[in-house]
């Protein structure tokens, strides 16, 4: 395969070339972006206390929203993908940035019942999800590929800084000033990132005569989505309900926090550092992820214990191992696909919308009807079978 600057790979080493210009500045503006587009989600689930006292929000309607959030980001990922392809990565971050913006404006101004919210926050979803690959290809266009792991990393580590972020605004900004300016400054941060956005096409941008049809056949993106389905429904459960299961084994609740900061920071460490593995090593992006799920499931397999003891040890092994293979996940469909990276992305990105929003609500029923052990135990096995699909596709992309 042939990949961006002429450099012929296997489709998944990285190739050497030339710096792109203005490299910070294109990867700040796909982080500030990825980030500010998850932000309305993460922030609900936040200050869902407050909005349930002020909107009449109940946690049933709660998580009906959010879900709403993913189901229309899931809904449009493929065709924006490729829309972003069209527009080229800067001006279809701006476009999805707006979306995000308004959504947030409107929650913070004018929402006053739970229709409201959930319409807003399907907005923010279609934001989302033609801001995902839009940050995908500004850093295929202007990163020299050699340093486009680490990047691709950064720009990943957007979701748990936007839970961080989240949670820090309920003492902050909800719980002092009031709930709406929360999504108003979340608002701000979407303008901000939009700003960011460098002007024009990078050089590595592709060409036009492809036509936006991404270079690997239908099949293996399908298989890129059912990966990023199962992981993403194991880790966006795990941070959903680590806190409360930890309490449950009989953790006092100011720990369990404690243990979901540290579990976050290292699985942000984790990927930052598998991230810039993928760029010096030789050991191809797809690959590394399947090991890193297979060794994540293990954490899941501390968890079901359910003894205070394995929530001290088993999310370190969790979060650090099961929560790093996104930007590799991402890494690996760029590289393979240089003629469409945003639609290629947009395909392989629906099924972790599909996961991130399935995951909690049945997550929460298997907590319900069989308790935690088999909910972490149901975590694992996911995680299992997303690397197993991973290592498929390493194989396959390994024959190509």
């Amino acid at each position: 395969m042939v990949e961006r600057n002429a450099v012929v790979t296997d489709g998944e080493d990285s190739p050497r070339s030339g710096s792109a210009p203005g490299e910070r500045r294109a990867t700040a503006a796909a982080v500030g972006g990825a980030m500010s587009s998850i932000f309305p989600a993460f922030l609900t689930g936040a200050i869902g206390v407050q909005l349930g006292v002020a909107l009449g929000l109940g946690e049933g309607a709660l998580g009906f929203a959010i879900g709403c959030y993913f189901a229309s980001a899931a809904a449009g990922s493929a065709v924006l993908g490729r829309l972003a392809e069209a527009l080229g990565g800067s001006a279809a971050l701006r476009v999805g940035l707006v979306f995000t913006t308004l959504s947030m404006l409107v929650i913070g101004l004018f929402v006053d019942n739970p229709a409201g919210l959930t319409v807003a926050l399907a907005v923010a979803g279609v934001g989302n999800a033609l801001n995902q690959p839009a940050a995908n290809l500004i850093i295929a266009e202007r990163l020299d590929p050699a340093r486009m792991g680490l990047a691709i990393a950064v720009k990943q580590s957007g979701m748990p800084l936007a839970t961080l972020l989240g949670g820090a605004m309920v003492p902050s900004v909800a719980e002092t000033v009031g709930w709406r300016w929360a999504y108003l400054i979340g608002s701000g941060l979407a303008i901000g990132a939009g700003f960011l956005a460098p002007r024009g096409r990078g050089p590595g941008a592709p060409s036009k005569s492809t036509g936006g049809v991404p270079d690997l056949p239908m099949s293996l993106l399908l298989l890129f989505a059912v990966v990023g389905t199962f992981a993403a429904s194991a880790v966006v459960s795990l941070a959903g309900f680590l806190v409360v299961g930890a309490e449950d084994a009989g953790i006092e609740s100011g720990l369990s926090g404690i243990l979901l900061a540290v579990g976050s920071a290292v699985g942000v460490s984790s990927r930052l550092l598998h991230g810039r593995l993928a760029d010096i090593g030789r050991i191809r992006p797809i690959r590394r992820a399947s090991t890193l799920m297979y060794l994540g499931s293990l954490g899941f397999l501390l968890l079901s214990f359910h003894r205070p003891a394995t929530y001290l040890i088993g999310p370190l092994l969790a979060f650090g191992c099961g929560w790093a293979w996104p930007g590799l996940i991402n890494l690996s469909v760029l590289r393979n696909n240089p003629s469409a990276p945003a639609a290629a992305t947009g395909i392989s990105q629906t099924g972790v919308f599909i996961g991130s929003g399935t995951g909690p609500i049945l997550g929460g029923q298997i907590i319900e009807h069989f308790g935690y052990r088999v909910f972490w135990l149901t975590g694992g096995a996911m995680l299992v079978v997303a690397g197993s699909g991973a290592a498929l596709l390493s194989t396959k992309l390994r024959a190509r």
